[in-house]
């Protein structure tokens, strides 16, 4: 309490639950009327796979996040890809709606009414419309659950009948039947009319891209 920190590294002892400890060390800081951010930094053994890492990453940093309990995370594992911990950490505080670095996709779980392959389809839109930070599209299976479950999303792609899709802006939607052979280029047309697209970056400038994106994000922060 009386050192003048930018800001802390919360490190939990080996042994001792995080999401737990986190929790009593956050509400500490609160009584304390303490504002500093805090950083959870979690470090991994050499050779921790990476289905590990994320996983448990998810489970002990991901769950304080989601509570709005920490400013960011720094997750260390002596010989991973430094590039797989960089995008794993982002999609973390993506995923808890801390930074937003990329586009934010929303599908649904998919059931018998659904009218196409979810994977494949969201796949494929991810490889075109990726590079929209800041951007939501939902992904939905039938029209009977989702035009609810997709309310947050700024661009909605819903099976309307078999082979035909109906695309959203927010909750209203704007074009039906759409065959599906032409559905994605119809989404991005959609995204460029609300001014929403930017075009993806080239090998030469990808890097002054990503930079812009994480600059963006921590204004937006």
């Amino acid at each position: 309490m009386e050192v003048d920190a930018v800001m802390v590294l919360l490190n939990i002892a080996e042994g001792t639950s995080r999401v737990h400890a986190g929790r009593r060390v956050f509400e500490h800081l609160h009584r304390q009327h303490n504002d500093i951010p805090v950083i959870h930094h979690r470090v991994f053994p050499a050779g921790t796979e990476r289905s590990q890492l994320a996983i448990t990453a998810g489970t002990e940093v991901g769950a304080l996040l989601v509570d709005g309990l920490g400013d960011g995370a720094l997750i260390e594992c002596p010989g991973e890809d430094l590039e797989f911990l960089r995008l794993m950490t982002f999609g973390m505080l993506q995923g808890s709606r801390m930074r937003n670095t990329k586009t934010d996709y929303v599908s649904c779980p998919s059931c018998g009414r659904t009218l196409f392959s979810l994977q494949e389809v969201t796949d494929q839109i991810r490889e075109r419309t990726g590079h929209l930070p800041g951007v939501a599209i939902a992904i939905m299976g039938c029209i009977v659950n989702g035009p609810g479950e997709m309310a947050d999303a700024d661009f909605g792609y819903v099976g309307g009948a078999p082979g035909k899709i109906d695309l959203y802006v927010g909750k209203e939607v704007v074009r039906r039947g759409i065959p599906m052979v032409t559905a994605t280029d119809e989404l991005i047309e959609l995204i460029k009319q609300h001014g929403r697209w930017v075009e993806p970056p080239t090998e030469e400038n990808e890097a002054d891209h990503e930079q812009q994106q994480l600059e963006e994000a921590g204004a937006r922060a």
